[in-house]
């Protein structure tokens, strides 16, 4: 079985706040650095590819301040294509504006993190493959501890939801399955001027618990 677009890429919103004197104007121009897992530390049938990077670019007033950002993320992809599970690893710029964070990244969590990060994805195309997590039936049923980037028992929810599936049928034709139950792993991690988001994914029927936090746990940023 094949899952289409169990998620395509990760990205963050840069929806900002910002406090200011009115008739001012503020620009940011903001680049994280990328983080990746080393080969090394890939789990068994796992590949990945480099980090990518893109850019979102908004403008806004808020609070009488005309304000102009430019936000570039990184995000890396590891992928079992066999059995249909994958790790994400973003890294996004996260400064702060009259004390509020310009990353609504750090403000999210849960299904409002999904919400946002598919969002971003449906936006910019990355991956090819659509996204169909069905980010308005998630369920919080766990959580998980691992130390990621040196801060140990960083908080690792664990969410229930379901996707949409491609499989092949007998006559070699691929058709498509809904509702295929799958767990969801996501964790977020303040490290230097970046935030690094991480989410892995796998069919509820195959458990890749383990491999997936063994990943997180040997991010370098």
């Amino acid at each position: 079985m094949k899952r289409r677009g169990l998620l395509a890429a990760l990205a963050a919103s840069t929806s900002v706040a910002v406090a200011g004197c009115a008739g001012q104007n503020q620009s940011f121009d903001l680049d994280a650095e990328s983080a990746q897992v080393p080969e090394s530390a890939y789990a068994d049938g796992y590949s990945g590819q480099e980090p990518q990077s893109f850019s979102i670019d908004r403008e806004f007033n808020a609070a009488g301040v005309n304000v102009e950002v430019s936000a570039t993320t990184w995000v890396a992809r590891y992928t079992n294509e066999t059995i249909g599970s994958a790790l994400f690893v973003a890294s996004t710029p996260d400064e702060s504006v009259a004390g509020q964070s310009v990353n609504p990244l750090v403000r999210a969590d849960g299904a409002e993190l999904i919400r946002q990060l598919l969002n971003q994805v449906d936006q910019q195309g990355i991956g090819g493959n659509g996204t169909d997590i069905q980010t308005d039936d998630i369920e919080e049923v766990g959580e998980e501890t691992q130390t990621i980037l040196g801060e140990e028992d960083v908080t690792v929810s664990k969410l229930e939801t379901t996707v949409d599936a491609d499989v092949a049928g007998s006559n070699g034709q691929s058709g498509s399955v809904e509702d295929v139950p799958v767990l969801v792993y996501i964790a977020t991690v303040q490290h230097g001027d970046d935030v690094i988001v991480l989410v892995g994914i796998h069919p509820e029927a195959i458990d890749q618990s383990d491999q997936l936090l063994s990943m997180m746990g040997s991010v370098e940023h």
